[in-house]
């Protein structure tokens, strides 16, 4: 009798602590939802609804200043982000603004592939931007750029030309991943094009940079990426510990090299030698599988194998060309530190 009222006692113990953290959990999503009210302008959108905050698809409002905060919308809601525990949705259309991540961290975004003019991911107000993470599909106009942050997680990410739609009017100036990006990773990233000619690009070196002298890129995670068309090179990698599974550059060097900066960790004059791939410096990477396409990019190197740390080996698992390989198609430096295994043609 005394163990049945003991177990009696007990479980009656463990449903009251079962419902108590019911409750508390409860209690504090729903303040954690009150918390919102300040940044609520549309409360018939449900809670991580960008439209709720005021930040539409297709809208001349996005940068207006919230009545609440006498911050442009989208800053206030990248803000809100940071304190709120939960994804903030974009519905798909034209959102006519940057989004700026400049020192934030814990930011959770979704797109339905919607469209920003860049994206730029730094430590400008003082200390590393970390733990973004962007869902779904996302379209910009101007560049994708990231500086000394970390733990930054794509899923996808497609980068265009539309001089209607850059806030500028100019053309795609690409991917820059710079100096003290640290653990990044992207499932799908294509640019369709990299622009040239004229003071404006001057800085354009490939449709994707990982560079940053003395301080260069790690750890760079990218399943695919696709590089349509770039005016100069297709990319320069450099940095170490990176993975890429899969490269494709249809087209390289439709521009020009004049007027082009030089391009960190490399010699003077060496940038205008205009390639598909050039790999420099890149120690400890491993490049699952490369293809170039070079009947579009005549007169100029597929790739570039340039100087590495001979301790810190870097592989290429399997170029692919579409024109039998000849030793003149690559222009590799005699300090490389870069291991082709396998080269095939392709159609």
């Amino acid at each position: 009798m005394y163990k049945m009222f003991f177990s009696i006692i007990f479980i009656t113990f463990l449903i009251g602590t079962s419902c108590k953290n019911r409750i508390d959990k409860v209690t504090s999503t729903n303040s954690h939802i009150f918390n919102d009210s300040i940044y609520v302008l549309y409360p018939e959108y449900k809670i991580g609804d960008s439209r709720r905050y005021g930040v539409f698809p297709d809208s001349t409002f996005n940068n207006y200043k919230h009545p609440n905060t006498n911050m442009s919308r989208m800053h206030t809601l990248i803000d809100f982000a940071q304190d709120y525990d939960g994804t903030i949705f974009f519905s798909k259309g034209y959102y006519k603004s940057n989004l700026i991540m400049d020192s934030k961290q814990n930011i959770d975004f979704k797109f339905d592939r919607a469209e920003f003019n860049l994206l730029h991911i730094t430590d400008e107000k003082g200390q590393p931007s970390s733990n973004i993470t962007l869902r779904g599909t996302l379209i910009l106009y101007d560049r994708l750029g990231t500086y000394n942050s970390h733990n930054i997680k794509i899923d996808s990410v497609i980068i265009k030309s539309n001089e209607f739609r850059n806030l500028a009017n100019q053309k795609s100036r690409g991917c820059h991943i710079y100096k003290g990006t640290d653990t990044l990773s992207i499932k799908y990233l294509e640019v369709q094009d990299l622009a040239s000619a004229g003071e404006k690009y001057k800085n354009n070196h490939a449709a994707l940079a990982i560079d940053g002298l003395r301080k260069n890129p790690t750890h760079v995670s990218i399943d695919e990426v696709y590089i349509k068309s770039s005016d100069r090179h297709g990319a320069y990698i450099t940095g170490s510990n990176h993975i890429f599974r899969k490269i494709k550059i249809e087209k390289y060097a439709q521009g020009t090299a004049v007027g082009m900066t030089g391009m960190q960790d490399s010699d003077p004059g060496e940038e205008s030698e205009l390639s598909g791939l050039w790999i420099n410096r890149c120690n400890d990477c491993q490049f699952d599988n490369i293809e170039i396409n070079t009947k579009q990019s005549k007169n100029h190197y597929p790739l570039k194998l340039d100087e590495g740390e001979s301790s810190r080996p870097t592989f290429i698992d399997t170029l692919a060309l579409d024109v039998k390989y000849k030793d003149n198609l690559v222009l590799d430096n005699v300090l490389t530190n870069i291991l082709v295994k396998k080269i095939i043609t392709v159609d």
